[in-house]
Formats: C-alpha cells, sequence, structure tokens
C-alpha cells in the first residue's frame, strides 16, 4: 500500500512539473485552416499558452470562430527536432 501511494504521489508531482515545463518550452506554431487544411507557421513562441493564443489570434484576425473547424498544433521545438512532441 505505500509502495502505490508513493508512486502516485510520485507520478502527480511528475504531471505538475510537466504541465510547469510546457510554459517554459518553446513551440513552432501552426494554424490549420479550415476545409482545405492548408497550414500557417505562426511563429517561434515560448509557452503552451502562448501557442495557444497566436492560433485563436489568427482565428479571430480571419473572423473564425472553433465552430468553423480550423485547428492549430504547438510543436515543442528541441535541438535536434523541429516537432519533438505535439501539443493543443
Amino acid at each position: 500500500m505505500k509502495q502505490l501511494f508513493c508512486g502516485v504521489l510520485l507520478a502527480l508531482t511528475l504531471a505538475g512539473c510537466w504541465e510547469q515545463d510546457l510554459e517554459r518550452t518553446n513551440f513552432n506554431a501552426y494554424f490549420y485552416y479550415p476545409n482545405n487544411g492548408r497550414e500557417g507557421f505562426l511563429g517561434l513562441v515560448k509557452g503552451i499558452s502562448a501557442c495557444q493564443s497566436a492560433a485563436h489570434s489568427r482565428a479571430r484576425s480571419l473572423q473564425m470562430t472553433s465552430s468553423t473547424g480550423y485547428s492549430y498544433i504547438c510543436c515543442e521545438k528541441t535541438s535536434s527536432s523541429e516537432c519533438a512532441t505535439k501539443h493543443k
């Protein structure tokens, strides 16, 4: 029982650290237009919330709402990859 508790505690701690790291991580932000799926590069941003904001700002500038079907992806930029992991 003690091992289970320690495992759960460790998992929760690591999950919290992961979220904090996402705000300190550099992301390549991409916007996907509805209907044709054309990709637009929004730029390099720091933090997952900045990436999300960049996508939502692009949609607003194009007078789109979430119901129009636009999408976006936040690609973690590392020294070895332009898209190590994908996030939304």
